[in-house]
């Protein structure tokens, strides 16, 4: 999905790997897919790549990388290492060794070394390290790219901001909201949805609202270029929204998600209603999209609860939002049938470390006959 999204943005071709994708380009695509990707997690400079089957061999590796183009001592660095060997197995004393290999080399050039700062750095070092390999990257994103906007945090349980875009991808929301589309999250918590489905609806880039970037301080940044590069994609036109409106029992949840999506510039595209699950109702008259993420029963709630949510959830959709079509991200084959609803598609999809499945799942524009045997009342 990554690969498609980057290549329709003229970044390809792409090379899918193990939970990365590869391409090569001049620096404006790198750029480009910081500002424009709604799916990757970072954007990763390659610097070098070598032998890394123990921690003398990574040092060597990473030690004859010139450093000095990048950064210097007046910099704050972190590492962030991931991957490992037989020799390798604790990340950190591999970004340890790391972050040596780079302060040696520019204390031996300088006389000083750059401060580390895991928080805030300049500039931020990935490594991966496979068997007796490594590769070697600067991150270009800094923050993670889920991360649209500083100063909006998530509710208790928050979905990703890049998972949620991946998930509407799936759902093809691009196409029902250029057909006029709703928009419906009738449990939209924090409002990961709303927001995504909003911006990808009218061509707002996600990385625009952002303030701060991994190469803000980098010395081979090219500020006419990025500058440039925003500046082209706040004159692209928008278009027109369509009807998206966000649920929420919680008013706490609601005033976070008007706040998100306040910070985007797009509060006054959506309609948040204090709303219970078991009183939400279509709010036009064209069967549109519904998508959710109700409880698991993992971080918030008992597993009881969850599958109390899921049976609602799947009566009020028969009952209220008939031709409607449903995509429901569950976290568990077992939530997944108390909804009570055929789906069309299962696909296998990770939340954090849950393995999850987001379901597809059309409504029957039939009003229900009768209700199930174990279906409590709804309303």
């Amino acid at each position: 999905m990554l690969a498609t999204e980057l290549e329709g943005l003229g970044l390809g071709p792409c090379t899918p790997r193990r939970g990365a994708v590869a391409f090569r380009g001049p620096l404006s695509a790198g750029y480009r897919a910081c500002l424009w990707s709604r799916v990757a997690s970072r954007v990763l400079v390659q610097l070098g790549e070598g032998p890394a089957q123990d921690s003398d061999a990574l040092y060597r590796t990473v030690r004859g990388i010139p450093w000095r183009p990048h950064l210097g001592p007046d910099h704050t660095l972190a590492v962030d290492f991931v991957g490992g060997n037989a020799a390798l197995r604790h990340t950190g004393f591999g970004a340890r060794r790391t972050k040596d290999a780079i302060c040696d080399q520019l204390r031996a050039a300088t006389g000083r070394r750059p401060s580390i700062d895991l928080e805030h750095p300049d500039i931020r070092v990935h490594v991966h390290v496979a068997g007796e390999h490594c590769t070697v990257s600067l991150d270009l994103a800094g923050d993670p790219l889920h991360r649209r906007s500083a100063g909006v945090e998530g509710g208790r349980a928050p979905l990703k901001e890049t998972l949620a875009a991946a998930l509407l991808l799936l759902a093809d929301w691009p196409a029902a909201a250029a057909a006029g589309r709703a928009l419906v999250d009738p449990m939209c918590g924090s409002g990961s949805f709303l927001r995504e489905g909003l911006a990808m609806a009218v061509g707002l880039p996600p990385g625009l609202p952002r303030r701060r970037w991994g190469f803000d301080r980098w010395r081979a940044h090219d500020r006419a270029l990025w500058e440039g590069l925003v500046a082209e994609a706040r004159a692209t036109p928008r278009r027109p929204p369509p009807p998206v409106f966000g649920y929420d029992r919680d008013p706490g949840a609601l005033e976070t998600a008007c706040a998100g999506l306040a910070g985007l510039g797009l509060g006054e595209a959506v309609r948040l209603l204090r709303v219970p699950l078991a009183l939400a109702e279509p709010p036009t008259e064209q069967p549109g999209f519904v998508i959710t993420n109700p409880p698991y029963g993992a971080r918030l709630g008992s597993v009881a609860d969850a599958e109390a949510v899921m049976a609602l959830l799947g009566d009020v959709l028969r009952r209220r939002f008939l031709g409607w079509r449903a995509f429901v991200l569950t976290g568990s084959p077992r939530l997944a049938r108390r909804l009570g609803l055929r789906p069309a598609r299962r696909i296998p999809v990770w939340n954090g470390r849950i393995e999850c499945r987001f379901l597809d799942v059309p409504i029957s524009s039939r009003p229900v006959e009768r209700d199930r045997p174990d279906a409590g009342p709804v309303g």
